[in-house]
């Protein structure tokens, strides 16, 4: 049935539809060059059976004459029926309404079946009741019945320009595109919203039927976003199309991505010693999304007002965009709901995604046409559950990438493995450069043959709680950079071979547990035994607090001796072990997230003393009520950031400290229940404080802070 009705049959026009719209290429040829300048010169005809210009009939059906320049800018609305009577006006706008449709549909490719089928279904029909009464009655002869004739056409020609006018509007007051990446445009800033912590627009158009306004915006983001893409450089075009497998308004943490990178080769070790300047590849990786920030791709996600930012986020309109960049260049297979899928024909990247209609695991294990050889990069995006075969998983010899433990930040994304049996396919991986099993239960040990992955750069096996052990061959991993045990609470000793890894830069979970009793196994690794290792930056530690005091000194003294150190982290907890009762496990995980207080049973530390180059130190569940000695400013010069979370500390050294910490510009207090100061105590004390975040402590007295627990110093503008 043709809606367009008697006015479009009589013309011969035919109209595409949406499946018709979807596979042609040219779809602003018709709209364009038939449609638009056919309804044009419809308008022009129809024009010509009005009054002259000069002459129209008022209320009381007297003459009056009227300059069409008079009424030329009005803005007619249906409310002003009842007194506006010039219908050279109302067609005056009309036309320019339907000037401004034309020249923007000209510019939007995809945009062709819509509005044709809204140009179709409401205007034109309504045209053809408008004119089927044509005024064939010069002005001199019309009389009353006339004069109603005229109402009626107005009434409607109302309607069309109200029709007209709204199909106007929904293309957002769009300018012109511009061929180049002009991110200031104006057309890039009504197709994006919250672009920055403070927004730079938002996108309100909503169409009740079909959202033609986001049609418009997700043409017009693609153009300025490929412009964008266009003129990166090779690698950074390549971070960039990451980006497009993580699902609408998901929060990622810069580290998962900078990762992701290293294990695929895009920021590469040896090219940050040499072109870099020495420096880390989260430095590298950071600059990245720096980059990208500033190109309006990307937006930071901050935690409390916290001064930087270690998460993104992307806007929608900007994903799908990159989600076909990332399809057109065959760097990832996407799905009709624009997921990506676990096919890796043409990007030899697989991917897995559970949604409620089905889960990637079977189609990337049972589809034999898939060759495992072909893998370079394997990723879980929403599995929960997976298990391999361990003769299918040892097939992905040129793997690169394996992530198969959360992204996510939050415990509550769990992820559950069958069994390990499958990692004894490592063996195979002799490419392989990044393996994440963060948050993956049931691995219980890691094979042996992960000692041989030569080129293993990270290894992320944070959260895995039933691990029991590492392998005591670790040490021939000697490109290993980042080793990420945290969390692993059944882990009690440490293999010797870590202070073999003479590139590592990043450890965590690296356990200081009691000295073993003459009739157990000697072999461990020792604090101390990492100090020779020159690159280590990053160093998170455990200490058991049930052992003796004299043991925690003589382990900790060592500590000056990390030359390169720049963060620390140190926490004192009961640490089980693998022999520890399984019922004893989960008692022991509610104590540490629940921060309770640790009694204080340890007289005073004296002897450590902490890297002189340290710019962060963490101190969690710290046994002591007052401040060390080793814990001074004038030990600490080059300190930035201080974390004090959990224990019985009551002071922050207020009362003895002989000079103040004016290097330390972040300070976060969580769970102190025992510690006592005044926010002019503070100030006096770290006189230099940019940002102060205090959590459930209850004894810090005239904090200034917002509901938040947050104080954040005001920028001074005075310069």
């Amino acid at each position: 049935m043709n809606r367009g009705g008697s006015w479009s049959a009589e013309r011969g026009l035919s109209f595409p539809t949406r499946t018709e719209e979807k596979t042609e290429q040219v779809k602003t040829i018709v709209l364009r060059e038939v449609v638009m300048p056919e309804f044009k010169r419809h308008l022009s005809n129809g024009k010509q059976f009005l009054p002259p210009p000069e002459e129209t009939h008022n209320g009381n059906g007297n003459i009056i004459t009227v300059s069409a320049a008079d009424d030329a800018g009005s803005s007619v609305t249906e409310e002003d029926s009842g007194n506006y009577s010039n219908l050279h006006a109302v067609f005056d706008e009309i036309q320019r309404d339907v000037n401004y449709i034309y020249k923007a549909c000209g510019k939007l490719e995809r945009w062709e079946a819509l509005v044709n089928s809204e140009i179709k279904g409401l205007v034109f029909q309504r045209l053809d009741d408008g004119f089927k009464e044509r005024m064939n009655t010069s002005s001199s002869s019309l009389d009353n019945t006339v004069r109603t004739k005229f109402e009626v056409q107005l009434d409607k020609l109302l309607k069309v320009h109200k029709i007209i006018s709204d199909l106007k509007n929904s293309i957002c007051s769009q300018p012109e595109l511009a061929p180049s990446a002009d991110l200031e445009s104006e057309s890039f800033k009504s197709a994006t919203s919250s672009m920055t912590r403070q927004g730079i627009v938002n996108f309100p158009v909503q169409l009740p039927v079909v959202n033609i306004g986001r049609e418009i915006a997700e043409v017009s983001t693609f153009e300025e976003i490929q412009a964008i893409y266009n003129g990166l450089d090779v690698t950074l075009k390549l971070c960039l199309l990451c980006f497009s497998v993580f699902p609408e308004n998901a929060i990622i943490k810069k580290k998962v991505l900078v990762h992701w990178w290293v294990g695929e080769g895009f920021i590469d070790f040896s090219s940050s010693i040499t072109d870099q300047g020495g420096k880390t590849v989260e430095q590298i990786g950071y600059g990245y999304f720096k980059d990208l920030i500033a190109k309006r791709i990307i937006e930071p996600v901050y935690k409390k007002r916290r001064p930087g930012a270690d998460s993104c986020k992307m806007n929608p309109l900007i994903r799908y965009a990159v989600i076909n960049l990332a399809e057109r260049a065959g760097f990832v297979d996407f799905d009709s709901d624009r997921n990506p899928t676990a096919k890796f024909t043409d990007s030899r990247r697989a991917f897995l995604v559970r949604t409620k209609e089905r889960s990637s695991m079977e189609e990337l294990t049972n589809n034999f046409n898939l060759k495992q050889e072909n893998v370079q990069t394997l990723f879980n995006v929403s599995e929960t559950n997976f298990g391999f075969r361990q003769d299918w998983f040892s097939k992905m010899k040129y793997v690169k990438v394996l992530q198969l433990g959360r992204w996510q930040s939050s415990v509550k994304h769990v992820i559950e493995a069958e069994d390990s049996g499958f990692l004894k396919g490592l063996k195979k991986m002799k490419q392989l450069r990044y393996l994440s099993l963060r948050g993956v239960s049931r691995i219980t040990e890691l094979p042996d043959s992960i000692c041989k992955l030569r080129n293993l750069r990270i290894l992320n096996l944070n959260g895995c709680r039933d691990l029991e052990k590492l392998p005591d061959g670790i040490g021939s991993l000697d490109k290993l950079t980042h080793l990420d045990m945290y969390e692993c609470f059944l882990i009690s000793r440490m293999p010797r071979g870590l202070a073999l890894l003479s590139e590592l830069q990043v450890l965590k979970g690296f356990v200081v547990g009691k000295k073993p009793s003459s009739g157990e196994d000697q072999d461990h690794c020792k604090l101390k035994d990492l100090a020779k290792l020159e690159k280590l930056k990053t160093l998170r530690i455990h200490m058991d607090k049930s052992s003796s005091l004299t043991d925690q000194v003589q382990e900790l003294s060592c500590l000056e001796q990390f030359k390169k150190l720049r963060s620390l982290s140190i926490s004192w907890s009961r640490i089980y072990g693998s022999s520890a009762p399984k019922r004893n496990i989960q008692r022991m995980i509610t104590t540490i997230y629940s921060m309770r207080s640790v009694p204080r049973t340890l007289p005073s530390f004296s002897s450590p003393s902490l890297p002189v180059l340290l710019e962060k130190l963490d101190l969690h569940y710290f046994p002591e009520s007052t401040m060390p000695e080793w814990l001074v400013p004038d030990r600490l010069k080059q300190l930035k950031k201080l974390y004090i979370r959990g224990g019985v500390l009551g002071d922050l050294g207020q009362e003895c400290s002989t000079s103040p910490w004016s290097s330390v510009k972040v300070l976060r207090l969580k769970f102190l229940s025992k510690l006592q100061i005044e926010w002019r105590e503070v100030q006096a004390l770290f006189p230099n404080l940019v940002y102060l975040e205090k959590f459930k402590c209850p004894k810090l007295s005239f904090f200034p802070c917002d509901q938040n627990g947050v104080w954040e110093k005001a920028e001074d503008h005075t310069n």
